[in-house]
């Protein structure tokens, strides 16, 4: 459909290269764990709701006039996940069913925020495209457990073919009372375990995790694995 005219990877990707969001601006590396995210609908005030372009794609955009609307549009009742608020426009981030995504910004009056989980719940298996997979479980020590796998070439018959695939992975074990408000994680891998996010060599791994919904956002540093793999995205469960 129209509405999904631009897209971008669908793990919203934040690797190096992709283009950084300034003041007006809503790509996808303003999707970090890091950031303020909440969970969003589409209101159904409106058959549609158009995004509206980036002040780099048009001078004084985003703004309600005709010359900053785009054609993609989403339909009430699209979940998306939200950033920062800029002149009664949110930056929003909508995850189709067929794996591709859309970011851009959106009219706040649009949109109705969905209230964080009373007891948010990481377990699951949660994937961001076919080569992006973190299962999280709990264990007795009261401890979020995780392991990750990624890599990079894994899709392309051609790098298989000629054992160009890169790898990546992590363990990690985060105890539940260090989550902050029970929807913010944060660690590095240690070489004899699971560190604080601050902690340890620059070159280790590490890796922040944020519920937003039915979603999971995630960052890394890019040196969870070979080169170009990355954990960085947005996750749905999968189980």
């Amino acid at each position: 459909m129209k509405r999904l005219a631009t897209v971008l990877a669908a793990a919203v990707a934040l690797a190096a290269g992709e283009a950084a969001a300034g003041p007006g601006d809503c790509y996808g590396d303003s999707f970090r764990a890091s950031a303020e995210l909440r969970a969003a609908v589409v209101r159904n005030d409106a058959p549609r709701v158009n995004f509206v372009k980036n002040v780099a794609t048009r001078a004084g955009c985003p703004a309600a006039t005709e010359a900053c609307r785009e054609r993609a549009y989403l339909i009430p009742g699209n979940g998306i996940v939200v950033g920062e608020e800029v002149g009664g426009f949110r930056c929003a981030v909508y995850l189709a069913g067929n794996g591709q995504a859309r970011a851009g910004w959106l009219p706040a009056a649009a949109l109705m925020l969905i209230p964080p989980a009373n007891t948010p719940d990481w377990t699951g298996r949660w994937t961001a495209g076919p080569e992006q997979t973190i299962t999280i479980t709990q264990n007795d020590n009261r401890e979020w457990v995780l392991e990750g796998e990624a890599t990079y070439g894994a899709s392309d018959p051609e790098r298989v073919r000629r054992g160009g695939v890169n790898m990546g992975n992590f363990n990690a074990a985060v105890r539940r009372d260090e989550v902050q408000a029970g929807t913010f994680m944060a660690f590095t891998e240690g070489p004899n375990g699971t560190l604080a996010f601050d902690t340890g060599d620059e070159g280790l791994c590490r890796v922040s995790l944020r519920l937003v919904g039915p979603w999971m956002v995630v960052t890394d540093n890019g040196s969870c694995g070979g080169h170009n793999v990355s954990f960085s995205g947005i996750y749905r469960q999968s189980r």
